[in-house]
């Protein structure tokens, strides 16, 4: 698993997660993660493009950076999940709770960015 830092900037914190985010990918990347995203007290857009895989614990991960940046007001948007990883998160109703958007421009500004 892979973060991608695509944009950190006043505004917004865009980032992409690229391989699978099971067991070894969470232990590569959450801390990363949450400290490029939920720390930086920013909007987030999260491209998922070109993640392959999502494990429940790669749920957990995305859950808590969203519930986190919600208890501060701010919004997380997941961006092109590939079929397969956007079946876990409608399986799981995540996308119930994080916008799940095909449009940058349209996740950028559920994120409020202009």
């Amino acid at each position: 698993m892979e973060l991608k830092i695509l944009r950190s900037d006043d505004q917004v914190t865009y980032v992409a997660l690229v391989g699978k985010l099971d067991l070894a990918g969470v232990q590569q990347i959450e801390m990363k993660f949450t400290a490029a995203t939920a720390s930086r007290r920013k909007p987030v857009v999260v491209d998922l493009s070109e993640m392959s895989y999502l494990a429940s614990l790669g749920v957990r991960v995305l859950l808590s950076t969203a519930r986190a940046l919600s208890a501060q007001g701010l919004k997380m948007v997941l961006l092109n999940p590939q079929p397969a990883v956007l079946q876990v998160l409608q399986l799981g109703k995540l996308d119930s709770i994080i916008p799940v958007e095909t449009d940058l421009g349209r996740a950028l500004a559920l994120c409020g960015v202009k």
